[in-house]
């Protein structure tokens, strides 16, 4: 009897080992400089100079083609479908829109200051391990997110076809169950869209900026086109009041202060993913003020005037066809319901085309690239950005996004259930940054990961930022549950859930502030604790995070001088910076 030799079972452990060494990001350009493998990656280490190619209009032109897209659109429509007048949801809209300015400018500073993204920012606050978590979550509302914009940008891309093709388009059958909460149509154009956006996951970010610009001078043509059609075809805003017919007794019988707060915790619902991402945009900004003030005024302008032209374009046009169309696509339809003409298919091709291109930039920008970032994050030895990006693509479909926003109360519920969870986390990054450490970043440190680490704390784990995180969420937590079973809740359940974003944002932020004054982290590593501790002393024109006499290795930039070999030394205090 033959028996099958060792080199047998072996080969297939080989060829395993073989295979992982292969798609090592060391063996393919992505050679490190900073930290090693479990830690770190070319994508993970600090943005090199020659790298940082966003300057000072690329992040506002972001926000803004970001706001003239489909959600921006659609967020009036998700207000005034669960009970809250025009006015309630405009004055949400612009109280949301003010806070999400102040939060985006604080989340891009550490970024913009360091050149650091999410994954590696969290290290500094959670520890080397206990950021991973927040890294996950992160990750997974990008992958769904990634879904639902594609699955906006398939019902653009179905107006287009009817454009092109008319009638055979429009009775194409549909072959597929109510229950499955899509059509024949929706899923080809589903797939057509998730198709030509998966080039797009090929290319770096520091390149991407491009996309950005244009689609942010495209969009506002676009928007003000149809917005003006739709002011001289419609009735203007005299039906404005007629668009809360169907939630008339749910306003009624909700306290406006309430309703107003609902409001505010949808808006910020549609920013949430994008709030914490802006360290992974901000790391490519040439200077700080690249992703300063005039971004955050990008946020507050675009997001306000949207939500105004969507509300208002959508009573104008109630006016005249008797029915309220909130979704961009079903506005489209609408209106080549009623005027089949060549010049108005042209039209509405262009205006449909437009916002699907506007799909395309912001799942890149806010879930795309966030997503490789956490990738890469959690698997540096793995995963670059780009792959990180393709996987995304891929999980997009996975998750069935369709069946998320099957309606209106459930989309709600998903917007409302991500504030609970990220805005503690935001707060928590703030505080620490502007109040533990202000605003001083030691870069090596987030690349060590032992014991007598900088940021390992306790065990990897920052125990203070996961109690206040913790102490953060629970405040959302009862207000979660009765939006899924309204029984099992007090009506004071529900009434905190209306305040979700800003409750659980000011209690986290006010716990870690607390517990930050009772037990203060250390700010410097080991050696240099006699070193004063000014504001962005660490952040000041090239240092970048490092003290002298650290950086000799690092590609990018070079050696400075120092008064000792290593980092035990303590540097000689700079004149004019104390």
């Amino acid at each position: 009897m033959h028996m099958p030799s060792v080199s047998s079972f072996t080969a297939p452990l080989r060829s395993k080992e073989a295979f992982l060494d292969a798609i090592t990001t060391e063996h393919h350009g992505e050679h490190l400089a900073v930290g090693n493998a479990k830690w770190s990656n070319k994508d993970l280490e600090p943005t090199r100079p020659e790298e940082r190619t966003w300057t000072w209009y690329n992040l506002p032109l972001y926000w803004g083609s970001t706001a003239f897209g489909t959600a921006g659109w659609n967020a009036a429509a998700s207000l005034i479908a669960v009970g809250l007048t025009w006015r309630q949801a405009f004055a949400s809209c612009v109280i949301g829109a003010f806070i999400s300015a102040l939060v985006v400018t604080g989340m891009a500073r550490p970024g913009v200051r360091y050149h650091i993204g999410y994954p590696v920012l969290c290290r500094s606050v959670m520890g080397m391990y206990g950021s991973m978590f927040f890294i996950f979550i992160r990750a997974i509302v990008g992958a769904i997110w990634y879904g639902i914009q594609s699955y906006y940008g398939a019902n653009l891309m179905s107006t287009c076809l009817r454009c092109i093709f008319g009638y055979k388009w429009e009775n194409w059958d549909n072959t597929l169950p109510p229950s499955a909460d899509v059509t024949s149509k929706q899923l080809l154009c589903f797939f057509l869209v998730w198709l030509m956006e998966l080039p797009l996951c090929f290319v770096h970010p520091r390149r991407i900026h491009y996309l950005f610009t244009v689609k942010g001078l495209i969009m506002p043509f676009t928007t003000f086109g149809l917005f003006g059609w739709c002011m001289a075809h419609g009735t203007g805003l005299a039906t404005i009041d007629a668009q809360n017919a169907a939630g008339a007794k749910v306003a009624a019988t909700t306290a406006t202060g309430w309703a107003i707060m609902n409001g505010i915790n949808v808006v910020m619902g549609t920013l949430s993913p994008m709030l914490v991402n802006q360290p992974d945009l901000a790391r490519y900004c040439k200077k700080p003020r690249d992703a300063g003030w005039l971004q955050g005024f990008a946020v507050f302008f675009s997001k306000v005037l949207i939500f105004f032209l969507g509300l208002a374009t959508t009573s104008s046009i109630q006016g005249a066809y008797g029915k309220a169309y909130w979704n961009m696509w079903d506005l489209n339809n609408a209106i080549l319901d009623h005027n089949w003409n060549p010049t108005a298919r042209f039209g509405i091709f262009l205006v449909s085309f437009s916002y699907l291109f506007s799909v395309f930039g912001t799942n890149l920008g806010a879930n795309s690239i966030p997503f490789g970032a956490d990738m890469t994050g959690l698997f540096p030895k793995y995963l670059t950005i780009r792959r990180g990006q393709v996987l995304c693509a891929f999980l997009g479909v996975a998750l069935v996004p369709w069946k998320l926003i099957a309606t209106a109360q459930t989309f709600i519920t998903f917007l409302g259930s991500y504030n609970i969870f990220m805005a503690p986390l935001c707060a928590i990054i703030i505080i620490d940054y502007c109040f533990a450490r202000k605003g001083n970043i030691h870069v090596p440190s987030l690349y060590q990961g032992s014991k007598s680490g900088l940021y390992w704390f306790t065990g990897g784990v920052n125990i203070l930022g996961v109690f206040a995180w913790i102490a953060g969420t629970v405040m959302g937590l009862p207000g979660l549950v009765a939006a899924y079973n309204p029984k099992l809740v007090p009506q004071g359940g529900k009434d905190m859930y209306k305040m979700g974003w800003v409750l659980t944002f000011i209690t986290a932020g006010t716990v870690y502030f607390v517990l930050i004054k009772i037990r203060k982290p250390r700010v410097f590593p080991t050696g240099f604790e006699d070193v004063p501790v000014s504001w962005e002393y660490l952040a000041l024109e090239g240092r970048d995070g490092f003290f002298d006499g650290e950086r000799g290795g690092y590609a990018g930039y070079s050696p400075r001088e120092s008064i000792g070999e290593g980092v035990s030394q303590v540097e000689e205090k700079p004149k004019g910076i104390y």
